[in-house]
């Protein structure tokens, strides 16, 4: 006769499972805990709370901020290789009031051109009013196009310059269709 026990089970059974630590969320560190070793890891890295700052990641010590709208625009204005490249060097050599300390020579020199050729770029950055020369050896990059060190700096730069920026302003040439001959 065969009894209605039943059979023994192969299965150990299973040990408790040990209460979480304070700081764990269903066996995960808390976000908060991730970010402190994070930011004991890193070195000097920091995080914001702030929505209106974000954080920014950028090479060397000058942080440059380009504006989207003329940037996408930028081939529209037409300019020549050495413009571009000259633009190109305001917007990362410029100081907290979007000067930079230059002189056609050195630029000439820097980009293996004439000064000529650096003059005419020159130029040409001028009337589309991305630079323009304060005095010999001194040139302002216009901060409506690129500015350093962040969005706070970069308001008080722009109400400093209201007047100067007025007479200074970036209009995107339009272009259009271009005609086909017969």
């Amino acid at each position: 006769m065969r009894s209605s026990a039943p059979a023994p089970s192969r299965t150990p059974p299973l040990a408790p499972v040990p209460a979480p630590e304070r700081d764990d969320v269903n066996g995960l560190e808390s976000a908060a805990a991730l970010l402190n070793k994070f930011k004991e890891l890193s070195k000097g890295g920091t995080f914001t709370y702030d929505r209106k700052r974000r954080p920014y990641a950028f090479y060397g010590t000058n942080h440059s901020s380009v504006s989207d709208v003329l940037q996408a625009n930028l081939w529209k204005f037409r300019l020549t290789t050495v413009a571009r490249d000259v633009l190109d060097y305001l917007v990362t050599h410029h100081d907290r009031q979007a000067l930079v300390k230059t002189t056609q020579a050195k630029l000439g020199e820097h980009f293996c051109c004439s000064q000529t050729k650096v003059s005419k770029a020159i130029g040409e950055l001028s009337r589309h009013n991305f630079t323009w020369k304060e005095k010999r050896g001194l040139y302002r990059l216009n901060p409506l196009y690129a500015y350093g060190w962040g969005s706070d700096h970069h308001r008080e730069l722009v109400v400093s310059l209201q007047n100067v920026l007025l007479e200074h302003q970036i209009e995107i040439p339009t272009v259009g269709k271009k005609e086909t001959s017969r």
